[in-house]
């Protein structure tokens, strides 16, 4: 009786415990350089206009001289509503409507800040740190929306810092590397059926939808990485550069608690300690930037996010109790982006470009956590320097996403049976503004 219970319970709480999803592909924060969000990304892993894209490929730092400093932040505002849903529960437990609302908007939205600094140790050799959330979510539903009993709220707060290092090896080649600290912090609630578990379990007095009660999980830790990268300048109006971050496994540290447990199931949904486990995946980034005039960059783009790597959601017990495990069968995905650079002349530095930012989700297996689907990015932005030490960029981009498909069903044995099957379609959309200031000294 507990195993089927607790990796109901689990696995819809968890379904995003380490894999928090936002504004690129799956769980994957792209908005890491504000200068850079002013060509969709394109060419950032051959060095932007900052010493922002050492995120990207550390081996850029070589590009930039003296000391540097960059902080900015992104205003992330996504929406995603759902239209058309319906929920029933398993035709074994009577397949009857789950009612409540459609949820409302589930995006909610949040400041990104960004945080660089170098120092030049020879005009060869640099030194970067810098401070990011390459992943992260907040989304939330009301709780009589029929979902609830896969998603309520889910919150994930993930924060990057890293020392980089740079080296000018030889007039054309560069070559970094960064140490990774990755900190994770979580939380994720649904609402649990316990009328209707009850009624699996055919114990007298229950029904489906009699009675709702609420799970609840908490989780933090940190983790280490690396990211490396390759700068290649063949002439001085040409650069390659290649860039790779590492994937990064945890296992939070955690726990679990429910709220409005009868009586009868109190042994079965027990607060205690949890350690979801899953996995971050890592991406290989080209960048080319060309100076086709002296006024005119153009830069393209194009990474592979090895989403593979996410398989699953594990989640062990304190209590000894089985694991529970939520597959997640997600793809390895592309972003390829196209962008360029104009300097009209003066103090000012205007960008524009495009992007194409596949899902690794699919119709059959995307949750309401994660309503992901392909995006396209339109961007533009400028920079203004105000002095020859101090320059200001700012930046918009509108995110065209397409609509994404909700399918799951509850099936004996299946991971939702006790969730109930869900259908629907997620409008969504995403608008960011970002600001930065840079200083040169």
């Amino acid at each position: 009786m507990q195993n089927p219970i607790h990796r109901t319970l689990a696995c819809s709480s968890l379904v995003l415990a380490l894999a928090p999803a936002a504004l690129a592909s799956g769980f994957q924060l792209r908005e890491q350089s504000p200068s850079a969000q002013g060509n969709s990304y394109a060419g950032i892993s051959a060095g932007g206009s900052d010493i922002g894209s050492m995120f990207f490929n550390p081996a850029t730092l070589t590009r930039f001289q003296g000391n540097a400093l960059v902080i900015g932040a992104s205003q992330i505002q996504p929406s995603a509503k759902l239209e058309g849903g319906s929920a029933t529960r398993a035709t074994t437990l009577g397949g009857s409507a789950i009612t409540g609302t459609s949820g409302g908007d589930a995006g909610r939205s949040a400041a990104l800040p960004v945080l660089y600094a170098m120092w030049s140790l020879s005009p060869d050799l640099k030194v970067g740190f810098s401070l990011n959330s390459p992943f992260g979510l907040t989304s939330e539903y009301g709780s009589d929306w029929i979902g609830r009993y896969h998603a309520m709220k889910s919150t994930m707060t993930i924060v990057e810092v890293a020392p980089n290092l740079a080296w000018r090896i030889s007039p054309k080649w560069s070559v970094g590397a960064a140490v990774v600290a990755r900190h994770v912090d979580a939380t994720l609630s649904n609402a649990v059926d316990f009328g209707a578990v009850g009624a699996a379990y055919r114990i007298p007095g229950f029904a489906p939808g009699a009675q709702d009660g609420v799970a609840t999980v908490k989780g933090t830790q940190w983790r280490p990485g690396y990211r490396v990268g390759v700068l290649f300048e063949p002439r001085t109006d040409l650069r390659f550069g290649v860039g790779y971050q590492s994937a990064i496994d945890f296992e939070l540290k955690g726990d679990v608690a429910y709220q409005g447990v009868p009586a009868a199931l109190a042994a079965n949904f027990r607060d205690g300690a949890a350690t979801p486990k899953a996995n971050q995946p890592g991406t290989a980034s080209l960048g080319i930037a060309w100076d086709a005039t002296p006024a005119l960059t153009l830069e393209a783009e194009a990474a592979r996010t090895f989403w593979s790597h996410f398989k699953e959601i594990r989640i062990t017990f304190a209590s000894g109790q089985a694991d529970s495990v939520t597959p997640e069968y997600w793809k390895d995905s592309w972003f390829l982006a196209l962008g360029l650079t104009w300097r009209p002349g003066g103090a000012w530095t205007v960008r524009t470009g495009v992007a194409l930012d596949q899902t690794p989700t699919t119709d059959t297996h995307r949750t309401p956590r994660i309503p992901d689907a392909e995006r396209t990015w339109a961007s533009a932005g400028a920079g203004y320097a105000v002095t020859r030490a101090f320059s200001v960029d700012f930046s918009y981009s509108r995110l065209f996403v397409k609509d994404a498909n909700l399918a799951l069903t509850a099936t004996p044995g299946g991971p939702d049976f006790l969730r109930g099957t869900i259908h629907g379609t997620f409008r969504n959309r995403v608008d960011i503004f970002a600001l930065q200031g840079r200083l040169t000294f």
